[in-house]
């Protein structure tokens, strides 16, 4: 039975030790590294372990990655993290040979695999036993292992919660991989219809993307670029309600009609009700938050207008920020089309930044607070701060190394001079 591939093994969950169901205290979507490093930490309580890893195939079939629980030395651990499928190790034996590798004491070990003895001898393992993993459609997904720091005998009872817990295991990163895919799919979708911004002499922009890595909250968030004359560029982030293809597709689909409002020259304090009355005659609800910016370097000022949206971030050249909030209205595709607009100053050397709410609201954080951070980190930057630095900034003070619980579109617009010719250069 223990030489059996474990697809072909019926999984019959008898006795103690009961295993517990991994999903269970998982939060899902996770992405199957997530998954992998949990069942890591959580799997060995299942069959009264000491110590679990699992180990994920890559792609050519060559290499496992291997997730540990904190048992291990830290040394140790960072010795075994990609391991070729070929190596003299009980879990690549488990993963080349399709059958459960039962070692029951440190002997067993001397005679099977010589090469590791020093390992497991200096890691306190002296028992361990490595299953691999089969994909409901029978591919590889990887092995799991389990260890004791005592000689263990492994009874029937024993092995049938092995093989329970590795099939929990398997159900719970197929769904994990399924959500990595899915979420590929949608990052790769947004980053090619967002595209380049436009190029205007006098102006410097930059942009940068995040998807989110908390969840499958990816798809809605956009930025967009227009040129409208040989002064003037329209600038605009928004934020399309819901997540995934549908948000990437309806996000599409609003920024579309935006650039053509505008290009048809659409004023900017009427883009947004114009927009909200041709999604209302959809049958399906949109909604949609945004902030559009209109610069114009021939006459130093931006004319500016939000959507149930953060508002923009005003650098002056003296290092004064406003927050450019007196120009809101409702939600895009709402019922209140409100027409609003405002202009503030806007001379050479200023800075403008327009971001969604993923950048500055986390669980932790009100909205308020995280646009007070990004206040207070734009005054104090450096004058000669390229957008790409700005960016950096307020990514680094804001997200940081905290999980992204939502996708981010942020944009930086220089007024780096007047147009060539211009007397008053």
């Amino acid at each position: 039975m223990a030489d059996e591939p474990l697809a072909h093994v019926p999984i019959p969950v008898v006795g103690a030790p009961v295993p517990v169901p991994l999903p269970d205290s998982l939060p899902l979507p996770a992405t199957s590294a997530q998954v992998a490093q949990f069942v890591a930490y959580r799997a060995a309580a299942c069959v009264g372990a000491d110590y679990a890893n699992l180990a994920l195939l890559d792609g050519a079939r060559t290499s496992l990655r291997l997730f540990h629980d904190s048992f291990l030395d830290r040394d140790i651990a960072d010795r075994y993290t990609d391991v070729a499928v070929d190596a003299t190790y009980p879990i690549a034996a488990a993963v080349r040979e399709g059958r459960i590798v039962l070692l029951s004491d440190i002997e067993s070990y001397h005679v099977q695999f010589p090469d590791i003895v020093a390992d497991t001898i200096a890691a306190g393992v002296r028992a361990s036993a490595s299953l691999p993993l089969y994909r409901s459609d029978g591919t590889v997904l990887g092995a799991l292992a389990f260890a004791w720091t005592d000689p263990t005998v492994f009874s029937a009872k024993l092995e049938a919660a092995l093989r329970a817990v590795g099939v929990l295991c398997v159900e719970t990163v197929e769904r994990a991989e399924r959500y990595d895919a899915d979420h590929e799919l949608v990052v790769a979708m947004q980053r090619r219809l967002l595209g380049d911004l436009p190029s205007l002499s006098g102006i410097e922009t930059a942009a940068r993307y995040l998807p989110a890595t908390a969840s499958f909250a990816v798809g809605g968030d956009w930025y967009e670029g227009l040129v409208l004359g040989k002064t003037r560029m329209a600038l605009v982030v928004g934020d399309v309600t819901g997540h995934g293809i549908a948000a990437a597709a309806d996000m599409a689909l609003v920024r579309g009609m935006v650039s053509a409002l505008l290009h048809s020259g659409v004023a900017t304090s009427d883009v947004f009700s114009e927009l909200s009355a041709v999604l209302s005659q959809r049958s399906g609800l949109l909604l949609a938050t945004a902030a559009l910016a209109v610069v114009d370097i021939e006459h130093e000022t931006v004319a500016f207008a939000t959507a149930g949206h953060p508002p923009p971030l005003l650098r002056l050249p003296d290092g004064e920020v406003r927050r450019l909030d007196s120009a809101n209205s409702s939600l895009i595709g709402g019922p209140d089309g409100r027409r609003v607009a405002d202009i503030a100053p806007f001379p050479k050397g200023s800075k403008l930044v327009m971001y969604t709410d993923g950048l500055v609201e986390r669980r932790d954080r009100p909205v308020d607070d995280g646009i007070t951070i990004a206040t207070s980190r734009l005054h104090a930057i450096a004058d000669d701060a390229t957008g790409v630095d700005i960016i950096e900034v307020l990514i680094g003070a804001l997200i940081s190394d905290h999980v992204a619980e939502d996708d981010i579109a942020l944009l930086v617009v220089h007024h780096s001079g007047r147009l060539p010719g211009d007397a008053r250069t």
